[in-house]
C-alpha cells in the first residue's frame, strides 16, 4: 500500500494550494481551469503509467511558450508567476522523479500556497492550512521512509503515517503560541491591487448611480460592516437602541447627468452635530475593506474615537479612509438616538442651480411628478405625496427598464418595477421638476441581528439608495422604496441559524486572530496576573510522609526507565542491542534460555516458524558480524524487520 501510494503523495500538496487558491476567490474561472489543467493532465499520466520522459524537451519549451505568452498578455508579474508555477508542477509531476525532483515539487505547492496567504483572512483559510501542512509532512514522511525501507529485507513495514496528526498538531501548537507572544506585524496586503474588483451587476455600495446598467442585480453577500453593541446592552430586550441605525449614510449624488448620478465639489463636508446629552448611543463599527473606503454611519452622528483616526473627507461630503486598508477595522461611533435634519440654512446660487437641474431626457419624471402630486405646492406634503406614490411600485431585482432607451421613462410609464436606485432617482428628479432641491444618497439599511455573534451584519445585499430634499434650511429624508426590500435584495435578511454561526465564527476569527494586537496582548497579560494576585491556596501542605512516598515513588520511575543503562545483564542474545525488537515480541512466548547464544535462540525460533528460517539464518549471520566487530550495519535493520513480522505470532497449536 505505501508503494502504491508513493508516487500520489507528491500530488496532494498542490491539489491543496490549488484548492486554497479557489478558496480566496480571487481568481477568474479561466485562470482556475488553467490551474488545474496540468494537475488533471499529471494525475491521468501517473494513473496510466504513461512514460513521457521521451518528450520532456517538449514540454519544457511548451512551458517557457506559455510563460511568454502569459506574460506578453500584460497582466501583471504576480498571476503570470503562479500560473507558470502551476504549469512547471504539471509538467514535473507528469516526469520520471529523482528525490531531488520530488523536494522541488513541494517548494512549488509551498510557494503556491504561500500566495494564497495574503488573499484572504477567513477563517476556512485555517482549514486548508492545516490539509496542506497535513498534506505536507504525508509527503516528506514517504520521502525519508522510502530510502529506509529500500535498505531491508523481506515484508516491508508501513510508515508511521498515525504519527502525523500528533506532529502537525504540535506544530499547530507551537504555531498558535507564537501567534500570541510574537510582536503584532500588519502588511495590508490584498489581491485587489493584482487582480482587481469584480463587482461589476452584484449589489453593493457605488460611488455613483446609473440606471442604463443593463441586466439584473446579483446578490453580493459580501460583509460590509459589523455593528457591536457595547457590552450590557441586550438588542433582543431593548430594540429602541437600534434608533438612528435604520440608514447608514456613505456618499451623497447631488449632479446628474442624464441617467447618471455624481458626487459634486460643490457638496460642503460633513460636520459632527451636537450632542444632545440625552439618548447618545455608542457602538463599535468594524468596516471590512473595501475599494472606495468609504465609512458609512447614521445619521446625527457627534464622535468618531480614537480621535487619530486616518479618516479625510472625500466627494459627495464622504468620509474615507486615508489609506487603503488590508484588514477590517473597529471605529467607535457615537451618534444622537433622536437625530434632527442635517441644517444648511443657505444654498448658493450655483449650488441651487445644481439640486434643481433637469434634462431633456427627464420629461418623463415631470410628467409622473404632475400625475402622481397635482396641484401640491413644494411642500413636506409633495415629497410624502410622491413617496406614497412610488411605494405602489415593485420592487424587482431582474432590473425590466434596463434594456429600454429611457430605462427612467420606463420605469415610470411602463413596468412600474425596478430596484432601490430606481425609486431614489425618479424621485429626485420628480421633486426637481417642481423646485425642491433633492440629490439622492447612496449607503445601507441596518441588516440582521446576530444573536450567536451579538451584532448586526451589514451586507452588500444592504446597499441602498434614497433621497434628501432641502426645505427651509434642512435636509429631511424621504424613501420611497417598498417597505419589504433589503436594499438590492430581499433575501438576506432570511438567515439560517448555520449561516448565523458561520458568521459569528468568522467575525470572531477576524476579531481574536485576524484583528489580535499588542493592546490585545497586554489585556490578556494582565487578566492573567489579576487572577494570580487573587488566587488562595486552599489546599494543605502534604504530610512528611506523603512526601517520603511521592520522592520514591518518582525514583523507582526514573530507576526502571534507565535500567538498560545499570542494569546487568546476562550473557546471551540480550547483550545485542540490535535483538531488542524481536526480543521485545517474543519474551513472553520464546524467551531466550540460560546457556542460549543469540544464533542457536534465533534458529529455536526459526524451528517453530519454519517459514521464517531463512530470514532468521541471515538476520543470525548479521547479528554474528555485529557481535565480533565486523562493520555491518544489517542487522538492526533486519531485526526491525523480523520484528514487526513476529507482531501478534502464536505458538502453533499441538495436537
Amino acid at each position: 500500500m505505501a508503494v502504491r501510494w508513493s508516487p500520489w503523495s507528491d500530488h496532494l500538496p498542490l491539489w491543496v494550494a490549488l484548492g486554497a487558491s479557489i478558496s480566496t476567490g480571487s481568481y477568474e474561472p479561466g485562470e482556475l481551469v488553467l490551474m488545474a489543467v496540468p494537475l488533471v493532465a499529471a494525475a491521468v499520466v501517473e494513473q496510466l503509467r504513461w512514460d513521457v520522459s521521451r518528450h520532456h524537451r517538449w514540454l519544457e519549451i511548451g512551458a517557457l511558450l506559455f510563460f511568454l505568452g502569459d506574460l506578453a498578455r500584460g497582466h501583471g508579474i504576480f498571476p503570470v508567476a503562479i500560473h507558470t508555477l502551476f504549469i512547471l508542477a504539471g509538467v514535473r509531476l507528469a516526469l520520471p522523479r529523482e528525490p531531488t525532483h520530488r523536494r522541488q515539487l513541494l517548494l512549488m505547492s509551498f510557494m503556491l500556497f504561500l500566495t494564497t496567504a495574503i488573499g484572504t483572512t477567513d477563517v476556512w483559510f485555517l482549514a486548508w492550512t492545516l490539509a496542506w501542512a497535513w498534506a505536507a509532512t504525508l509527503a516528506l514522511l514517504q520521502q525519508s521512509w522510502e530510502p529506509s525501507a529500500a535498505l531491508r529485507r523481506g515484508a516491508l513495514a508501513r510508515p508511521p503515517y498515525a504519527r502525523v496528526p500528533l506532529w502537525v498538531g504540535t506544530a499547530l501548537l507551537f504555531g498558535s503560541g507564537f501567534f500570541v507572544i510574537m510582536p503584532r506585524l500588519s502588511l495590508g496586503l490584498r489581491p485587489g491591487a493584482f487582480f482587481g474588483a469584480r463587482t461589476l451587476g452584484q449589489a453593493g455600495l457605488g460611488e455613483q448611480l446609473d440606471l442604463s446598467g443593463g441586466g439584473p442585480i446579483e446578490p453580493n453577500p459580501e460583509v460590509a460592516l459589523r455593528i457591536e453593541p457595547p457590552a450590557g446592552v441586550k438588542v433582543a430586550t431593548e430594540p429602541r437602541w437600534a434608533r438612528g441605525l435604520e440608514l447608514l449614510r456613505g456618499i451623497t449624488l447631488e449632479s446628474v447627468k442624464g441617467l447618471r448620478w455624481e458626487p459634486s465639489d460643490l457638496t460642503p463636508p460633513p460636520s459632527f452635530a451636537p450632542s444632545s446629552g440625552i439618548g447618545a448611543q455608542r457602538a463599535e463599527f468594524n468596516y471590512a475593506p473595501s475599494p472606495h473606503g468609504i465609512l458609512v454611519l447614521p445619521a446625527g452622528v457627534t464622535r468618531l474615537e480614537p480621535p487619530e483616526l486616518p479618516i479625510t473627507f472625500g466627494p459627495g461630503g464622504s468620509r474615507r479612509w486615508r489609506f487603503p486598508r488590508g484588514r477590517t477595522s473597529p471605529v467607535t461611533v457615537t451618534w444622537n438616538a433622536t437625530p434632527s435634519d442635517p441644517r444648511e440654512p443657505r444654498l448658493s446660487p450655483r449650488r441651487l442651480d445644481l439640486l434643481t437641474q433637469l434634462e431633456p431626457g427627464h420629461e418623463a419624471a415631470r410628467r409622473a411628478s404632475l400625475r402622481f402630486a397635482p396641484g401640491i405646492l413644494p411642500t413636506p406634503q409633495l415629497a410624502q405625496t410622491l413617496e406614497k406614490a412610488l411605494r405602489g411600485f415593485g420592487y424587482t431585482q431582474d432590473n425590466p427598464s434596463g434594456k429600454a432607451a429611457n430605462p427612467l421613462a420606463d420605469f415610470l410609464d411602463h413596468t412600474q418595477a425596478g430596484h432601490c436606485e430606481y425609486f431614489a432617482s425618479a424621485m429626485a428628479l420628480m421633486l426637481r421638476a417642481r423646485g425642491v432641491p433633492a440629490r439622492v444618497v447612496n449607503g445601507y439599511r441596518l441588516g440582521p441581528w446576530i444573536p450567536e455573534g451579538g451584532y448586526f451584519r451589514v451586507s452588500q445585499n444592504e446597499a441602498h439608495s434614497w433621497v434628501e430634499y432641502w426645505y427651509e434650511g434642512r435636509w429631511r429624508t424621504s424613501d420611497p422604496t417598498p417597505q419589504g426590500s433589503a436594499g438590492a435584495t430581499s433575501g438576506s435578511r432570511g438567515l439560517g441559524f448555520a449561516e448565523r454561526w458561520l458568521d459569528a465564527l468568522r467575525y470572531r476569527w477576524d476579531r481574536h486572530v485576524v484583528r489580535f494586537s499588542d493592546q490585545d496582548q497586554l489585556v490578556g497579560l494582565s487578566w492573567i496576573q489579576v487572577q494570580f494576585q487573587g488566587w488562595e491556596w486552599r489546599w494543605k501542605a502534604p504530610s512528611q510522609r506523603q512526601v517520603w512516598a511521592l520522592g520514591l515513588a518518582a525514583l523507582a520511575w526514573v530507576l526502571w526507565r534507565t535500567r538498560n543503562h545499570w542494569w546487568l545483564v546476562p550473557e546471551g542474545p540480550g547483550r545485542i542491542r540490535a535483538l531488542v525488537p524481536l526480543l521485545a515480541r517474543t519474551r513472553g512466548t520464546v524467551p531466550p534460555g540460560p546457556g542460549d547464544t543469540a544464533r542457536t535462540w534465533l534458529l529455536r525460533l526459526g524451528a517453530l516458524r519454519p517459514e521464517r528460517m531463512e530470514a532468521l539464518v541471515l538476520l543470525a549471520d548479521a547479528v554474528d558480524a555485529e557481535a565480533y566487530g565486523r562493520e555491518n550495519t544489517e542487522a538492526s535493520v533486519l531485526a526491525r524487520a523480523e520484528a514487526s513480522v513476529w507482531r501478534g505470532w502464536k505458538l502453533p497449536t499441538r495436537t
